[in-house]
């Protein structure tokens, strides 16, 4: 296989997306899209542009929910992106209904069938790659949709359909583990 050295502005090489939703200083709930994020026990980690909407209301500490949305939800995830949290809540123009959180003080996106609540614990922001932050999250709670769960109560793995974003910068897009 022969392999070209590339120059990208940035290489997403497939991750799924996730919408991270929270509350604002007055209580209003917003919604977010990323795909760069990761979870590992307890923890989840978001990154985020520094200067964006979301990091500055994560960074000073608001409670959060990761929602990881099926690919019925590609047009609310692609109407999220276009936004920014700072023009107003994205809930009602996304198709999306915020509901309360039984376990922390963020709301989790209805229509997505997983959903887990955190607590911000550490903010990372490095002088190695500037305009960067790092939410570092404590899993409270795991809430999963009841058909994507077997009779043990345990994750059935084919039930799962993420949206995948890949990208370099200038070409990016979705794929599908599974077509709808």
């Amino acid at each position: 296989m022969e392999k070209l050295e590339v120059n990208f502005e940035k290489m997403y090489y497939g991750f799924p997306v996730i919408l991270t939703s929270f509350y604002d200083e007055n209580g209003v709930a917003h919604v977010t899209p990323s795909s760069s994020s990761y979870s590992l026990k307890d923890m989840v980690v978001l990154g985020f542009n520094s200067k964006g909407f979301a990091a500055q209301h994560l960074k000073a500490g608001a409670d959060f929910v990761v929602n990881l949305p099926d690919p019925s939800l590609q047009e609310s995830v692609s109407y999220c992106g276009s936004r920014s949290g700072s023009e107003g809540s994205k809930f009602a123009a996304a198709s999306l209904t915020p509901e309360a959180s039984e376990h922390v003080h963020a709301p989790v996106v209805k229509e997505c069938p997983i959903s887990i609540a955190c607590r911000v614990v550490e903010v990372v922001e490095s002088e190695h790659f500037p305009g960067l932050t790092h939410i570092m999250g404590r899993i409270i709670s795991r809430s999963v949709a009841k058909e994507y769960l077997n009779a043990e109560r345990r994750l059935q793995i084919g039930k799962i359909n993420p949206i995948i974003y890949g990208g370099d910068g200038v070409n990016k897009g979705f794929r599908f583990l599974q077509e709808s």
